[in-house]
């Protein structure tokens, strides 16, 4: 078995990968940074680990030593060096990417790549409801880019992607920078009259707002093909029925077919999962 490691910023996400299987099939764990020596007590004792950091290098020091601990091996962190052949990194400098967001695109792959809308060249956005709100965008490769035979070939280009607080730093800064705001729960409506939905429904508003923004720039850049959404992360429940309908009412009116965005469980630890027989780009 392989091990797989989502180290966030606020927990861990770990699942074991049995290589020899017909299909990934990934069952995903939370894992307290207070809680790292419970890897000792895991089912499975790994032969290989591989893993994703942007909790920086203390956590992922002490990450390291709790796995030589419970089984003498040391954890292959992966980032932006791997995957190249599978994807093309727009990025102005590829390694200031995020190892999370590489890697989830990554991952995305795996779910795109069977479509026939992404076969005939329509767009993909992964937006990711953290700590931060991440909204990235992938492009298929145009036919006429195709490398002499022989030669890899990526499947996709990343683009680029928004960052900006999630709906719980939205709130909380909210809370921190105002005297009279608080830090509640509130309700989304279209017009709000008690403060608790006001925030709430300015927060649910805002993160819609960039998803609108970047699906249709990613319409544009796809030449009117619209681009699918799939989403992740913690808070997605509290924006979901606000970013579904701004979603639905913007295919209406370009009368577009209505398709939701979808839900993905884990795309890093899928992105990981991918990269188990990809080595790093011996040239990065």
């Amino acid at each position: 078995m392989i091990l797989l490691i989502d180290i966030g910023n606020t927990r861990a996400k770990y699942a074991w990968l049995d290589p020899d299987a017909s299909q990934l099939h990934i069952t995903a764990e939370t894992l307290d940074y207070a809680d790292l020596s419970d890897l000792i007590g895991l089912p499975h004792k790994p032969r290989r680990i591989l893993g994703s950091n942007v909790a920086g290098p203390d956590i992922a020091a002490r990450l390291e030593q709790a796995c030589r601990t419970a089984w003498g091996l040391g954890v292959h962190w992966c980032d932006t060096r791997h995957g190249r052949d599978l994807l093309r990194n727009r990025y102005t400098d590829p390694a200031r990417l995020g190892a999370d967001r590489w890697l989830g695109l990554l991952g995305l792959l795996r779910h795109v790549h069977p479509l026939a809308d992404w076969r005939d060249g329509h767009p993909a956005l992964l937006v990711s409801f953290g700590t931060a709100t991440t909204i990235d965008t992938l492009l298929p490769e145009p036919r006429h880019d195709m490398p002499p035979a022989g030669g890899p070939h990526p499947q996709a280009s990343f683009i680029g992607g928004l960052i900006l607080p999630g709906p719980s730093l939205m709130a909380q800064s909210l809370a921190r920078g105002t005297a009279q705001l608080p830090l509640t729960a509130g309700h989304c409506v279209d017009f709000p009259r008690e403060t608790h939905d006001a925030i709430a429904s300015g927060i649910a508003a805002a993160q819609a707002g960039a998803v609108l923004r970047q699906w249709r720039l990613a319409l544009r850049a796809a030449g009117g093909h619209a681009p699918r959404v799939f989403v992740c992360g913690g808070g997605w429940p509290v924006v979901r029925d606000t970013v579904q309908a701004a979603l639905t009412q913007a295919q209406a009116d370009l009368r577009l077919p209505q398709t939701p965005a979808q839900w993905l469980d884990n795309p890093v630890l899928d992105g990981l999962a991918c990269l188990v027989s990809h080595p790093p780009d011996p040239d990065a």
